[in-house]
């Protein structure tokens, strides 16, 4: 067994992207681990944003994001990041990918596994415009095991 660092970007060929619609939490990415792999979610780990709406300007502050396990059939959700206002990701600096000191870490107490073929899954819920899945990025930094 070999963990190692791992990162997820909006890019990643196992990433499915959607808007999502006004005021309602909706998938914006959705990563399902491939086969023979998992990963490992750690307190250390962190997230960073840059989200943007389908009206081409940066997410309201009040937008709220989550950050869910999802089983093999996406019917069993565990919250891993629930209901964070982006105005926290704001205020770390939105768009900030390098600084370690402005990143969001996972506010997890243990290690969380998602297994191969489940589901981590990036929600957001904007109050006046859907999010755009074009034009808002992210990255979770975190480890994989094989």
């Amino acid at each position: 067994m070999l963990i190692e660092p791992f990162v997820i970007t909006q890019e990643d060929s196992d990433v499915t992207q959607a808007d999502t619609t006004a005021g309602v939490m909706g998938d914006l990415f959705s990563y399902r681990v491939p086969k023979g792999k998992s990963i490992i979610l750690r307190p250390s780990d962190v997230l960073c944003l840059d989200l943007d709406n389908t009206a081409a300007a940066v997410a309201a502050n009040t937008c709220v994001v989550k950050l869910e396990k999802r089983d093999q059939t996406g019917a069993e959700k565990t919250p891993i990041i629930d209901k964070l206002q982006y105005a926290s990701f704001a205020a770390s600096g939105v768009g900030e990918f390098q600084d370690e000191d402005k990143l969001i870490h996972l506010d997890i107490n243990n290690e969380i596994e998602v297994g191969e073929q489940e589901y981590l899954v990036l929600m957001g819920n904007n109050p006046t415009t859907g999010l755009d899945k074009d034009t808002s990025f992210m990255s979770l930094r975190t480890h994989s095991k094989r």
